[in-house]
Order: structure tokens, then C-alpha cells, then sequence
């Protein structure tokens, strides 16, 4: 008899997200008790969360994209051509063919869109600062005009968010596959032996006509030669049955024989020694079971990162399960 099984893995929860939603739902809550100063310090730390989560995911596409070694930072203040210094909020650089890339990205936790003026502001500081790429970031959208700008200053603009049911459902391409199959095993399997009952009588203290017991697993009663070599189990012919020289078919009562003679059959704690076989037969049946199995994969991920321009994301931590079913009818009796 065959058990398949399997294990699914239940989907992730978005756990920065979700915190920083119960903290700013706890902040609203108590709002009657606190000082405004608590309340900007409480603001000041989710945005800053919001910016270390922006530095994981590009740490990770870097990763993905083979660039192992470059640090991706945060809260990064470079000096502009003006003598201004610039606080950005996440930046990384790297050297291709001895030339130095520098990347900014200005992350903005806000419930409402961003304005050109935000994006403005970015892009000032770009200019000063010099030979560097920007990348706005923030979890709602932008205004026509932030994205108009943004385009004519090469500025990408992202979306940096919870992951939705359709993101998930585009990133799983096919979600379940079937597989019909039929499972072939042995019933009423019942061996039987003819023993030399000549040499018996002769060489044990059975006599002919007393009953015996032959007990223990199947890989414990062994057949020998004269040497006392094995030369097989009965566990070993009873799986050799299963195959039917590779032919797959339900059939009855089959006898499948093995000529064993000048052979002895063992097993623990005989108390004859050995028996001395002529033949070992086995009646047998095959069944066929039919199995209908399903495996359905789920994506789940902490984030998502929409680049705005061409619709395209990437999620972060994305974690994939499978959960496998398997459904069989019962065989006809």
C-alpha cells in the first residue's frame, strides 16, 4: 500500500507593514494623552522604518543582480558643489570599467500622493550633489505633474508597498497542476513451500505430518545453500512480484514459482536448524489504484517594489509553498 503525502506552507504575514500600521493606529488611539513632541518622534520612527525597508529590498536586487559586495546604506549625508549637504536617505555606490556609479533614493511614507514640489525638491539635490541617479520612493502614488518632472530629470519613480492578491496572482504564473496516475499494488499475497521431507525426517526431529511454524519478518526467513550462504529473503521475492517484469496490469491469483532445490530455508530462534526446500510458490493479486494528485503553489512576500514607468515589480522576500493532495478511488473488490 502506497501513502503519499504532503506539507503546505501557510503564506507569510507582512510583518513591517502590519507593524507599522499597529503602531500608527496606537498612536492615533492616544492622541488625548500624549504631547505633540511624542507624536512627531513616533511619526519620525515609522518613516524611518519605512527607509530601512527600502534599503533591504535594494539589498536584495543587488544581491539577485550578482553585485554581492556593495553596501547599500542609510541616512547617508554627501556634500553638494554648493558647500550644502544633502541627507539622503538610502545610497549605495559602484566602480564599472573604473567608472563610479552613485545612486540616491529619497523615500517618502506617505498616505497621499506625492506633489511635484516633493519631487522638485529631490531633484535640486541631485543637481548639486552631481553625477548621481535618483529613485523616489513612496506607498501611495504620484500627482501628474511629480511624474512629468520626474521623467524629465531621469528620476525613476517606485511605489514601495503591502503586496496585493493580484500582484501575487501575476508573480504565481500557473498556480496548480494535476497529475492522474494509476498505483499498482499486491494483495493476498500467500506463499507456500514444498519441502524435502525425505531429508527432514532424516537430518531433524520433525516427523512427518506434525505441523510446523516458520515466524519473523519477511527479511528475517532466509533461503541458503549447503555453505549456509544466504542466497535470499522472502522480503526480496515478495518485492521482486511487484515488479511483473516491468508489465503494469490487475490480474488473480497468479502463482509465481522458484525451483530451490538442494536449498534450505531459516529464520530466528528455528529450533530445527534448518528445513531443506524443493520449491516456494506465491499466489498473488494485482490491483490497480487510480490517483487524482493536485499541487497548488502559493507566493507570499513582505513587500512590493512597482516601478511606476512600466507597471513591472519585484517582491521582496518572496516565499514559495506548495501544498500537495492526493485523492484515490477505491479498487474494485
Amino acid at each position: 500500500m502506497h501513502n503519499l503525502g504532503g506539507v503546505g506552507l501557510g503564506d507569510c504575514c507582512s510583518r513591517t507593514f502590519a507593524g507599522i500600521r499597529r503602531r500608527a493606529l496606537h498612536s492615533s488611539e492616544k492622541q488625548c494623552h500624549i504631547d505633540t513632541n511624542f507624536r512627531e518622534s513616533n511619526m519620525f520612527n515609522l518613516d524611518t522604518e519605512y527607509e530601512k525597508l527600502t534599503r533591504e529590498v535594494y539589498e536584495e536586487i543587488l544581491k539577485a543582480d550578482g553585485f554581492d559586495t556593495i553596501s547599500v546604506k542609510h541616512n547617508v549625508n554627501i556634500e553638494g558643489k554648493s558647500t550644502q549637504k544633502h541627507q539622503l536617505d538610502v545610497y549605495w555606490e559602484f566602480k564599472v570599467a573604473g567608472i563610479t556609479h552613485r545612486v540616491a533614493v529619497e523615500c517618502k511614507n506617505y498616505t497621499s500622493t506625492i506633489t511635484v514640489g516633493k519631487v522638485r525638491d529631490f531633484a535640486a539635490a541631485l543637481d548639486d550633489i552631481g553625477n548621481i541617479q535618483g529613485i523616489f520612493i513612496t506607498k501611495t502614488g504620484y500627482q501628474k505633474g511629480a511624474k512629468v518632472f520626474a521623467d524629465h530629470k531621469g528620476i525613476e519613480l517606485k511605489m514601495l508597498r503591502e503586496p496585493t492578491s493580484e500582484d501575487l496572482e501575476i508573480a504565481s504564473g500557473i498556480k496548480t497542476i494535476h497529475v492522474a496516475g494509476t498505483i499498482y499494488h499486491l494483495e493476498k499475497v500467500r506463499p507456500t513451500l514444498k519441502l524435502d521431507l525425505d531429508w527432514i525426517e532424516a537430518n531433524t526431529t520433525l516427523k512427518r505430518g506434525e505441523p510446523y511454524e516458520i515466524s519473523g519478518m519477511s527479511n528475517e526467513i532466509i533461503i541458503i545453500n549447503e555453505a549456509g550462504r544466504t542466497i535470499t529473503t522472502i522480503s526480496t521475492l515478495h518485492n521482486e512480484l511487484a515488479h511483473n517484469n516491468g508489465n503494469f496490469e490487475e490480474f488473480e491469483n497468479r502463482i509465481k514459482e522458484y525451483d530451490f532445490t538442494g536449498h534450505y530455508i531459516t529464520w530466528p530462534d528455528c529450533i530445527y536448524g534448518k528445513l531443506k526446500l524443493e520449491k516456494l510458490a506465491f499466489i498473488y493479486s494485482m490491483r490497480a489504484t487510480k490517483t487524482l494528485s493536485k499541487y497548488e503553489g502559493r507566493i507570499a512576500a513582505k513587500a512590493v517594489l512597482q516601478d511606476i514607468k512600466t507597471g513591472e515589480i519585484h517582491l521582496h522576500q518572496k516565499e514559495v509553498s506548495v501544498e500537495f493532495q492526493t485523492e484515490q478511488e477505491e479498487p474494485a473488490k
